[in-house]
């Protein structure tokens, strides 16, 4: 019987932490977008969201044989407005340079499968995920 409380409690002190957020055992919530986040175009000052889709945009580029093509730089330049306007016309979105709700959508799911940039990309980019 001492084997099995032994095997149990380490068991529920670390289900507990975990549930505690203890020793950064918590896996972390659900994402949400921030409400209000502006659309993101050239000349943009938000670069935490623009270096958010320059790097979707670059693992979208990269899955799709293009390489990756934009300095994820937090600039958005000419560069980063052709590759938006070749992102948008392939994820049939209207072409417009312009990074708002449904392109951030598009740019959020480009996001998955790559460490924390999804999770922490919600709060810099619009979209109507919630």
């Amino acid at each position: 019987m001492t084997k099995s409380i032994r095997g149990i409690l380490p068991a529920a002190v670390l289900t507990a932490a975990a549930l505690l957020g203890v020793g950064g055992l918590a896996a972390a919530g659900p994402a949400h977008a921030a409400p209000g986040v502006s659309d993101i175009s050239q000349g943009s000052g938000n670069r935490a969201g623009v270096r958010c889709v320059q790097h979707g945009v670059n693992n979208w580029a990269q899955r799709t044989g293009k390489g990756r093509p934009l300095e994820e730089d937090g600039l958005f330049g000419k560069a980063t407005a052709k590759w938006v306007e070749k992102f948008q016309g392939a994820s049939d979105l209207d072409i417009d340079a312009i990074v708002g709700k449904n392109t951030g959508n598009s740019i959020l799911d480009n996001l998955t499968g790559d460490g924390n940039w999804r999770a922490d990309c919600y709060k810099h980019i619009p979209s109507t995920r919630r």
